[in-house]
């Protein structure tokens, strides 16, 4: 295996950390790909999609590129045919535990009127009754999951763990139950108006393809309004327009949205979901590439690599993702 990896990253002290995991290996930061001869004849890359696809067509000793996304829509929008190499995405257990640990959190919040009660401390107001008296504990909800791949089996896994009911939902016929026991029950590509109308949370965690683009747009949410559930998107922000997400909120289909990915990225200020009371906005930050995760499924990877075996999340452009 070649031992000099070449990096063409942003992330911050990427390098430091992948030579912490790796340190039989050396470690080449790109600081101008167009002229960088090392780059340009290196087996194995390290690297943020939008640095690297510029030069997709132009890495002619490339192996296998280890990206630091775990989200490849940008990329299949500029690509023309797929490279002359494999490309994985950074996903795994690393995405899996942080978008885990940002549903259950903010499920908690909302359940908990934690935003309200910080209000309420801004004012020394000692208030405890209302939903911050009788809020609903995660043992007490049913959550619906968009997408059972390596994210959303992850957040499924530790819902089930801490009490919830959760159904799944993906576009495979069928899942085996038995395999899976922290799935209750499994629905497929028509039963999704059903699994709305039977979930208190409906959390995406699908990738942008041209199945899941637009999927909840239309009148789809009115299913949910029996259950007042409240949605989370961790997935992509195309799941489901702007216009409506508002008109599902507004209807009063849904008693909340928790948001991590939206149609347009930065969000722009004249949208309307910055001022809507049951709406919770992060900046695409629900699961960050950490440097020392990216290193560590590396080394992980590094191992298949080696072995000639095929590598976890490596993309289908096919499939587009």
């Amino acid at each position: 295996m070649h031992s000099v990896i070449s990096v063409l990253s942003r992330i911050k002290n990427i390098v430091p950390e992948l030579q912490n995991a790796l340190p039989n290996l050396t470690f080449h930061e790109v600081s101008n790909a167009e002229l960088d001869k090392q780059f340009k004849e290196s087996h194995i890359i390290v690297a943020d999609y939008d640095l690297l696809t510029p030069h997709m067509y132009s890495l002619p000793q490339a192996k296998w590129v280890q990206g630091t996304w775990a989200g490849v829509n940008d990329l299949m929008a500029k690509v023309t045919q797929p490279p002359p190499f494999s490309l994985s995405r950074f996903t795994g257990r690393h995405f899996g535990a942080l978008m885990s640990e940002y549903v259950v959190a903010n499920i908690i919040n909302f359940e908990r009127n934690a935003f309200e009660t910080h209000q309420n401390q801004k004012m020394k107001q000692w208030i405890v009754d209302g939903k911050i008296e009788e809020h609903r504990a995660i043992f007490d909800l049913t959550v619906g999951i968009l997408g059972l791949g390596n994210i959303g089996d992850r957040v499924a896994r530790t819902l089930n763990y801490m009490g919830a009911v959760v159904f799944g939902y993906g576009r495979r016929p069928h899942l085996n139950l038995e395999d899976n026991p922290h799935i209750s029950k499994y629905f497929s590509n028509q039963m999704l108006p059903q699994l709305l109308r039977e979930c208190d949370y409906v959390v995406n965690t699908l990738p942008e393809t041209q199945e899941s683009k637009w999927l909840l747009n239309g009148d789809i949410l009115e299913n949910c309004k029996d259950k007042q559930a409240v949605f989370i998107n961790v997935g992509r922000g195309t799941i489901i327009s702007e216009e409506a997400l508002i008109k599902a909120l507004e209807n009063k289909w849904i008693s909340g949205a928790i948001l991590d990915v939206f149609e347009q990225e930065p969000l722009p200020t004249e949208s309307a979901l910055w001022q809507m009371p049951n709406v919770i906005i992060t900046p695409h930050v629900s699961a960050c590439s950490r440097a020392k995760d990216i290193a560590q499924q590396l080394k992980d990877n590094l191992e298949y690599y080696r072995q000639h075996l095929p590598i976890p999340a490596t993309v289908d452009f096919s499939k587009g993702y």
